[in-house]
């Protein structure tokens, strides 16, 4: 093989058969040329191989740069982007604790508020939030739906059902014969 490098750099002036010439790498002078001329060939066909890839390499890392760019372009990995983000989550927590703070109490379900509130308004400036106007949003809510607010010193929804000792309006009668009179009359 004539590209291979182990024959081309053999420095035995002898071949396994024992004869010198035989294109080993050190011939003499007259018979090597041919042999030079074939080594020079492979060489060049290596520099043009390493050429072509190092030429692939290069695109290779200019591709993967402009998808790196591409990508973070669509995921959106401005920082001030996701921090914002993140503060109107906060403050959507917050408004969302303070409504059902200003609810309790005066609405039979404070989460009613949280349904029927425009939650986003209620967020003030700056992720502050707006005491005032959660509250003022929560008396509309009951001047507008009654129906939603919380009893105010009424009798519980269940009543008297009867359960537990009672008091008798008279004493319990101790014989057999006065139960019989209470329960006919004194006739």
């Amino acid at each position: 093989m004539a590209d291979d490098p182990q024959n081309a750099l053999s420095t035995s002036p002898e071949d396994e058969q024992g004869q010198t010439g035989t294109g080993t790498g050190t011939e003499p002078m007259g018979e090597g040329s041919a042999d030079k001329g074939d080594q020079a060939d492979a060489v060049k066909s290596a520099e043009t191989a390493r050429e072509a890839a190092e030429k692939r390499a290069s695109e290779a890392e200019a591709e993967a740069a402009r998808l790196r760019r591409s990508n973070a372009a669509t995921k959106g990995t401005d920082l001030d982007a996701m921090r914002e983000e993140i503060r109107a989550e906060f403050t959507a927590q917050l408004v969302h604790a303070e409504l059902r703070a200003a609810a309790t109490g005066r609405l039979r379900d404070p989460a009613d508020a949280l349904a029927l509130l425009d939650v986003a308004s209620l967020a003030g400036s700056g992720g502050g939030i707006d005491a005032a106007a959660v509250a003022a949003a929560v008396d509309q809510l009951v001047k507008d739906k009654p129906y939603l607010a919380a009893d105010q010193g009424t009798a519980p929804a269940w009543g008297d059902v009867g359960a537990g000792p009672r008091e008798a309006a008279d004493p319990e009668p101790t014989t057999p014969l006065d139960r019989l009179r209470r329960a006919y009359g004194d006739r």
